[in-house]
């Protein structure tokens, strides 16, 4: 077993590398006081899932000047940085945050099994209360700073008083009203929990106060729902939809579709969106017509793009997002000044849900059951939430707390969009053998001729993430001392493995390893007598032994059996091809590519490292490999490196500002440097 990876034992060459950074913010540092001046703001900026080389690359083609910038004047990562183990979401930005290893901060990954809960539990890495470790925005708030945390993953768990803008509350389902039936999108709308509803079309009655529009094309009507998945909260939402042809010229062209709630009673006064073809707008809920319950009258809302309208209305479709409202926190006396809300409403949650665009993301689901196509997916995830993203941005930093001392900013558009098309562009896998779905997302042998489209969706991700570099550097004063980083980099890939299964189809002494795992890929559950369960994110899978044992098996035999059935695990489609890179006994979690990765409740008893293009989500119930439906993923080991084949599970780090000297290729960087250097 390897010695632990902790701080103080870092490589010497590192350590003066720190040391390097460290003098120079405390000569900067003296300066400014010498001086006169106020000491330099901090910005710790994340773009999810950002590959160092790619950064590079797209900066060296002048898509992101800002990086580029930084670069030239600043400190650059040789290769970035390494991250820790697993390189995933719920991994990485606490690191980063923290400056603590898994084993000190305690999210061992995404989802994961906590020793002491009941074995049919899991926990995610956003659970209330989850975080062990200091995070350098609660201590940078106890020496008197100003801090704001906006989007930046897991930032509530820091309890600061300071606006704090993570992610939003779900209330409802998301889908599309369509006409006519579509088997195959509606098999894979069941598949992916989207709703999908067929349209059916009536002359419309009732209606006033709304457009007659050309008689050649009489206005038809239909009804759109809207469920609810929080009853208490949100409840279903009925619209009576009317469709009609705005250009009265005699030639019937149906083109416009107006969405009145059903409360209204068809009052085009009140209608909710007026949308053509191509229009992508928001709905606002307010007032009565906002949440119920505990949450009575507070404000959310959603987005609803009008896709596809054939002129004589045989081909209809008309997609709606989820309902959102923001999640934000803050206690300062600015934000105590703001309006009141009802019972327990956070002050800055409601002026954001007010005042500012909805709460809106890119949504993996409608996409990968194929039910929108993917510039709609990219138009959700990467306009519409800059529109929201930076709405927010500049509130807090330009207006509610201008004279702020940390910046803590996140960017997630990056990882959406590399989850989503980077096998779509990426000829073959690591062995260097063919990608059946390359320039070819149903993997049919048809090229759908997109790959350079594909690979501009990703291209334009960094160049956003850029620009939301460059707005919060201009609202912190135009300069301030920048640590531009990411949580963990990308491969491609295109296979899922169902832990469940392989667990199942194992045994030890007669008994399956995981009974209830036979057709099922729910992450992180099983039952109380199951002998195992897998919790897995990415390309790593902890595997936890249950505590309470059948008489006759012990903790080694579990164990050894689990082992055994990922050594033996195969693709049979693919013979010879590798599919675990590693297997991982809890003890040697004390150092994974230098991370130090066990904690003692919280590490799975076996952890199993799948290698690129195979990893664990978003398995086929009854099936150990099946196609993944998306072609990108992180949480593989972190120092795992293939630029040829497009694989770099480093992050990006790159530091600049007036108290950093400039310096290429800065080796031996990683994800726990960064807290206590700032």
């Amino acid at each position: 077993m390897n010695r632990p990876p902790r701080r103080r034992r870092r490589t010497i060459a590192t350590l003066a590398t720190l040391a390097v950074f460290t003098l120079q913010l405390a000569a900067g540092l003296a300066a400014a006081k010498t001086a006169g001046r106020p000491i330099d703001k901090a910005l710790l900026f994340s773009s999810d899932g950002m590959r160092p080389d790619l950064m590079q690359k797209y900066a060296n083609a002048g898509e992101m000047p800002t990086y580029k910038n930084l670069m030239k004047v600043g400190a650059t990562g040789n290769n970035g940085m390494v991250q820790v183990f697993p390189p995933n979401t719920g991994v990485g930005w606490y690191s980063m945050a923290t400056g603590a290893y898994p084993s000190e901060h305690g999210s061992t990954n995404t989802t994961f099994h906590r020793t002491g809960d009941a074995f049919t539990n899991s926990t995610s890495f956003t659970a209330t209360g989850l975080l062990q470790a200091d995070t350098i925005a609660s201590a940078a708030e106890r020496a008197g700073k100003k801090v704001a945390q906006i989007e930046w993953a897991g930032g509530r768990a820091a309890n600061i008083a300071g606006p704090t803008v993570d992610v939003a509350n779900v209330f409802s389902t998301r889908g599309v009203l369509v006409s006519p039936v579509n088997p195959a999108e509606q098999a894979g709308a069941a598949a992916f929990g989207v709703s999908y509803q067929v349209a059916s079309f009536a002359p419309a009655a009732g209606w006033s106060n709304v457009p007659t529009g050309d008689p050649a094309a009489p206005p038809m009507q239909t009804t759109l729902t809207i469920a609810t998945t929080t009853a208490a909260q949100n409840p279903m939402r009925i619209y009576d939809v009317y469709v009609y042809d705005s250009i009265v010229d005699g030639t019937p062209a149906y083109d416009h579709v107006i969405l009145v709630r059903s409360a209204a009673g068809k009052n085009g006064n009140q209608a909710s969106v007026n949308l053509a073809v191509g229009d992508f707008k928001e709905v606002k809920l307010t007032g009565a017509d906002g949440l119920i319950g505990a949450r009575a009258g507070q404000t959310a809302g959603f987005y609803t793009k009008l896709i596809t309208l054939a002129p004589d209305l045989t081909s209809f479709k008309l997609y709606f997002t989820s309902i959102d409202r923001v999640i934000a926190t803050c206690s300062t006396a600015a934000c105590n000044a703001l309006p009141p809300g009802g019972a327990g409403e956070d002050r800055l949650e409601k002026y954001i849900a007010d005042n500012l665009p909805t709460h809106v993301a890119a949504d993996f689901a409608p996409l990968e059951a194929r039910v929108i196509d993917e510039d709609t997916y990219v138009q959700q995830g990467r306009n519409l939430e800059k529109a929201y993203g930076n709405a927010v941005l500049q509130y807090i930093l330009g207006t509610l707390q201008p004279d702020t001392d940390l910046a803590m900013v996140g960017y997630a558009v990056t990882d959406a969009f590399s989850h989503q098309f980077m096998a779509l562009y990426t000829p073959t896998d690591m062995d260097g053998a063919p990608n059946p779905y390359f320039d070819d997302v149903e993997g049919n042998g048809i090229k759908d001729n997109r790959a350079t489209i594909r690979e501009g969706y990703v291209r334009s991700a960094y160049h956003e993430a850029d620009a939301k570099l460059a707005l919060a550097r201009q609202l912190m004063g135009g300069n301030p001392t920048t640590f531009a980083a990411s949580d963990h980099g990308f491969a491609p890939q295109w296979y899922a493995v169902n832990a469940r299964k392989v667990l199942y189809d194992a045994s030890v002494n007669g008994n399956s390893l995981h009974a209830s795992g036979s057709n099922t890929t729910a992450n992180c559950r099983g039952t109380a007598t199951d002998l195992t369960k897998a919790c897995w994110a990415g390309g790593t899978i902890q595997i936890y032994a249950n505590p309470t044992l059948p008489g006759g098996t012990s903790y080694e035999d579990v164990r050894n059996a689990v082992i055994a059935a990922f050594q033996n695990l195969t693709d049979p489609a693919n013979p010879g091809k590798q599919v675990v890179l590693k297997i991982l006994e809890k003890e040697e979690l004390r150092n994974v590519d230098g991370s130090d990765s066990l904690h003692p409740s919280r590490s799975g008893d076996v952890v199993v490292v799948l290698r690129p293009p195979y990893q664990s989500d978003a398995g086929t119930p009854g099936q150990r490999i099946a196609f993944s439906q998306f072609f990108g993923q992180h949480g593989y080991l972190p120092d795992l490196v293939d630029l040829a084949h497009n694989v770099n599970m480093h992050a990006t780090f790159v530091a600049g500002g007036p108290l950093i000297k400039h310096k290429e290729n800065v080796k031996g960087v990683r994800a726990i440097d960064l807290a206590p250097t700032i």
